[in-house]
């Protein structure tokens, strides 16, 4: 075997095995570093209170930055794109991806004032570049949002390929379909790695076509000539977008982009002729008066239910420009991403009391997934029949249901890895194995700080029970110089269980005079704080079954 085919190539997983969200993926030829993607995933407030963001963790990336040649998008959503400018703070790089996702970025790290830090070069369909040493191919693959892309990395161990998230839509929007003869042509020469999403392993069948849900909007628009319509989607979900515009052009109404990433995602692809909508159609909110509502239809933000998007802000009636009450409709074109639900239908419930007419999912085909469900997953290993193969994107039972599926269409157990976040598998002659792996914890951002711990977030959680601080003063002979102070926040009603603050004290003084008949623990304040806290976390989960989180402060006067 020649000593090229000998080197050895190595993929490491940082974010995606085992969540929805956060999607890295890094592989190494050759001493230097090709990073596919680097994306957020939204937190789930009950376990990450306070927590805006989070991202892969840097500290691996960060101690490889000089080896670091490229970072490629494989399609402009905030789970594969968001995180872009805060590793750019860090690293600095060439992006590289489709027209789309590159003015996306290109965006994003405007706004970070970060454009020093990287250059963007824009890869087109079929297109094969060069990038240090890695020899990447890029196909277009369809998802709910344009211009997405699968990498096929030529390398010494033979094809990689990484699909990002993708479905086999027969009939999208834009007539751009999966490359699915490429992909044979590259299984006849044996793909070493298959890496595929697995969002939807668990779906039997197929996902509706996109342009099915442009047929019930259509007839929706049509049966509600009479209504202002509210449409909500993801701003980066412009074909879905596309569909909300013809729909309303159809019915001589003006469209109205309302949040700040939708409007700023219907320009950009408007620049790029991603988005085809006639300019005298287009309206701003500041115009909204000037029509009559039914001729009106707003496409927005929000439908995730997310605080501060349009949509909440409208379901709260806090917007400063729209009310709705019993003459509007609102669709909700999108499904609750896992974690989301309770925030979403608390939004639906809010917007059904003021009156407005609330069509989702449920009801109607308004939604279909831009992830491949088993059958289309089926397709692609059938097409792509590869050597090795690991499953991403997707929490674990996702990834665990598409391992079994590549089971079924042929694969040996062996040959098929269910992975985690941090895991590491190298490919060499023929053979992979997995390597060390690294750590890939998740990495907090919260407000203009990006450092929060696990240690910190679950300080926040002991908080959500609230908290009890105790004050203990001692005269200059280590004795109490006033009853101990016990000061609360989420406890309990000070004044309706004043019987119980009273029964604190007590205790408290108690255990200080006990302190203090120790002649070594006189004077040992902290000492006594240790023996004031632990007694008030006692008295507190013995009376109240509480766990709020206890302090204690010993001042000893001099």
């Amino acid at each position: 075997m020649s000593a090229r085919k000998s080197r050895p190539v190595t993929v490491t997983f940082l974010g995606g095995l085992g969540d929805v969200g956060r999607n890295c993926t890094v592989v190494e030829v050759d001493g230097k570093l090709l990073v596919i993607d680097f994306g957020v995933m939204f937190p789930d407030p009950a376990v990450m209170p306070g927590v805006r963001q989070v991202l892969p963790d840097m500290d691996w990336l960060n101690s490889r930055a000089s080896d670091i040649v490229g970072l490629v998008v494989t399609h402009g959503h905030e789970d594969h794109l968001g995180g872009v400018p805060h590793f750019l703070r860090s690293i600095e790089v060439p992006l590289y991806g489709s027209a789309l996702s590159m003015a996306l970025a290109d965006h994003k790290v405007t706004e970070a004032r970060l454009l020093d830090r990287t250059s963007f070069h824009v890869l087109g369909d079929g297109e094969r570049r060069r990038i240090g040493p890695f020899d990447v191919e890029v196909l277009p693959i369809t998802h709910s949002v344009p211009q997405s892309l699968c990498v096929v990395l030529h390398t010494p161990a033979g094809a990689l390929v990484h699909t990002g998230d993708f479905k086999i839509d027969e009939a999208p929007v834009d007539g751009r379909l999966t490359d699915l003869a490429r992909l044979r042509e590259l299984g006849d020469d044996g793909i070493a790695l298959l890496m595929a999403d697995s969002t939807n392993a668990d779906r039997p069948g197929r996902s509706a076509s996109e342009t099915e849900i442009g047929v019930t909007l259509r007839r929706l628009f049509a049966e509600r000539s009479d209504r202002r319509l509210i449409v909500s989607c993801f701003a980066s979900h412009l074909h879905r977008v596309q569909q909300i515009c013809d729909a309303a052009v159809d019915e001589g109404r003006f469209v109205v982009p309302m949040g700040r990433s939708m409007v700023n995602n219907v320009r950009i692809a408007r620049e790029l002729d991603v988005l085809h909508l006639p300019e005298p159609v287009l309206r701003s909110t500041d115009q909204l008066d000037e029509f009559d509502p039914s001729q009106v239809c707003i496409v927005c933000t929000g439908s995730q239910g997310e605080p501060n998007a349009a949509l909440s802000l409208i379901a709260q009636d806090t917007h400063p420009e729209i009310h709705v009450g019993p003459n509007d409709t609102v669709v909700l074109s999108s499904h609750p991403i896992p974690g989301n639900e309770r925030a979403v239908f608390r939004m639906v419930s809010s917007l059904a009391k003021r009156g407005a007419e609330v069509i989702h999912d449920g009801h109607e085909l308004v939604h279909t997934s831009g992830h491949a469900q088993r059958d289309e997953l089926r397709q692609l290993h059938e097409a792509c029949r590869p050597r090795w193969f690991v499953p991403i994107e997707g929490e674990y039972h996702m990834l665990a249901r598409h391992s079994q599926l590549a089971r079924e269409v042929g694969m040996r157990d062996h040959r098929v890895l269910t992975l985690t976040d941090g895991a590491q598998v190298v490919l060499r002659d023929g053979n992979l194995s997995v390597g060390r792996g690294v750590p890939a914890p998740y990495h907090y951002v919260d407000g203009a700080l990006d450092d929060p711990d696990a240690e910190v977030i679950g300080e926040r959680l002991a908080l959500t029970a609230g908290f009890v601080h105790v004050t203990v003063v001692l005269d200059v002979k280590g004795r109490l110089a006033a009853p101990p102070a016990v000061a609360s926040s989420g406890w309990l009603d000070t004044e309706a269980h004043a019987d119980i603050i009273k029964a604190l004290v007590g205790e408290l003084t108690t255990v200080v005079n006990g302190a203090n008949k120790n002649k070594s623990a006189k004077h040992d304040a902290d000492g006594i704080e240790r023996r004031v806290r632990r007694a008030t976390g006692r008295f507190v989960g013995n009376q109240t079954r509480r766990r709020p989180a206890i302090s204690a402060a010993v001042v000893a006067l001099t």
